[in-house]
């Protein structure tokens, strides 16, 4: 399940994955982030806190299907903040930036421990 964070406006979008995370959570972040995009948003910035995230309860239909809508747009995204406190987030962080960043074109995506959340905010906020 997911939760809007307090601070997203504009085009800057917070969300805590908690538990869970389900097809249905995949499809209300795609209506959350097209309706950023028709308020005339052109690049959405995200911040996605994912500490409280059961990597065991992550349904698989509902990864294929974040990725595949995240590919599908990368030129409507910037600024990607991924908040954990696990090793393996981090790599993972920082090998999909590497394969999929764009800093010329300021897609760039970093993982932030839990204790910097507040540099987090200021990542996608800038």
């Amino acid at each position: 399940m997911f939760q809007i964070l307090d601070g997203s406006e504009g085009n800057v979008v917070g969300v805590e994955i908690s538990g869970e995370y389900t097809k249905e959570d995949v499809e209300e972040l795609k209506k959350i982030f097209e309706g950023r995009i028709d308020e005339g948003h052109d690049r959405i910035n995200f911040l996605c806190k994912i500490d409280k995230l059961n990597m065991g309860k992550i349904h698989i239909s509902a990864f294929i299907d974040d990725a595949m809508y995240a590919l599908k747009h990368l030129d409507q995204l910037r600024h990607i903040a991924v908040v954990g406190d696990s090793k393996i987030e981090k790599v993972l962080v920082e090998m999909d930036n590497k394969l999929f960043g764009k800093k010329k074109e300021g897609l760039i995506e970093k993982y932030f421990n839990v204790a910097d959340i507040d540099k987090a905010w200021g990542f996608v906020r800038s």
